[in-house]
């Protein structure tokens, strides 16, 4: 996380709630802007985050981590609770876990002594006895082996369509939540789709579009920042949409069966 002098701080307008307020201000960390907030604000128990490069994804990703913890944490005094960052290979879950390891250090609950600083694979441990394990999708025994309280998808958009349905079964299975971030590489398969399915929400699940120019301190311009604008000028239509804006932008005319979510997706699957 880079720190940020308070006079180069984005003038912006948001509210989250009391308490994931006084939480942010605990890990420094502050939305740029309402695509941010309004993600953070909105708990329900799946979320996915499509973002442009260099969004904020990861460190937004933590962040909501650290509010559904204190949640969990409220409803499950007592427990031991467990958490997974899951990725393609356990390299992409790096930022995710070295910003989460900085912000349990803010928040004074981290156990450094059993928290590793290797992700291949690692654990963040607290002084509570929650803790937060590295997972990757070719050790797919891993996965299928617990249910964990909460899952966070690091660069999802990368992930089969099988490791996503043994991921989904797992937080359904544990009551838990999933949250998945990533780049659209493309405007097929099962990620786009999912965008599509729960852009609107459901009870249960929402999906958001994170653009690149809502990093304002990267682009304090905005959607007209200047380096926005020559992005937009030299790449081709279809990947400044996805890889910038943060849209899904399927081939005119495609059939696409691969993937229903109307079909696929259900919220009340009962759990044996």
């Amino acid at each position: 996380m880079v720190a940020v002098k308070d006079e180069e701080r984005p003038k912006v307008e948001w509210r989250l709630g009391e308490a994931s307020e006084a939480l942010m201000q605990m890990i420094g960390f502050e939305p740029t802007g309402e695509d941010q907030a309004r993600i953070l604000r909105c708990r329900k128990r799946f979320k996915q985050v499509v973002g442009g490069g260099q969004a904020g994804k990861s460190m937004e990703a933590s962040a909501d981590f650290i509010i559904h913890l204190f949640e969990d944490r409220v409803k499950h005094p007592m427990e031991s609770l467990l958490y997974w960052l899951v990725a393609a290979d356990y390299g992409r879950t790096r930022r995710e876990f070295e910003y989460l390891t900085r912000n349990f250090a803010e928040l004074g609950v981290l156990d450094e002594g059993h928290t590793s600083t290797r992700v291949d694979p690692g654990q963040i441990v607290l002084k509570t006895g929650m803790r937060i394990e590295t997972k990757s999708t070719k050790d797919v025994a891993t996965i299928a082996m617990y249910a964990p309280d909460g899952i966070i998808a690091c660069e999802a958009s990368q992930l089969e369509l099988e490791a996503y349905y043994r991921l989904w079964s797992r937080a359904k299975a544990g009551n838990g939540w999933f949250f998945m971030s990533g780049t659209f590489e493309s405007s097929l398969g099962w990620y786009p789709k999912l965008y599509e399915a729960w852009i609107y929400g459901t009870k249960q699940a929402q999906s958001f579009s994170l653009p690149s120019w809502t990093n304002k301190y990267l682009y304090p311009g905005g959607r007209n920042d200047p380096k926005i604008k020559s992005m937009e000028e030299e790449f081709p239509d279809e990947f400044f949409q996805e890889r910038v804006a943060g849209r899904p932008c399927p081939p005119k005319g495609l059939v696409f069966h691969e993937f229903r979510p109307d079909l696929h997706i259900r919220e009340d699957v009962e759990w044996l």
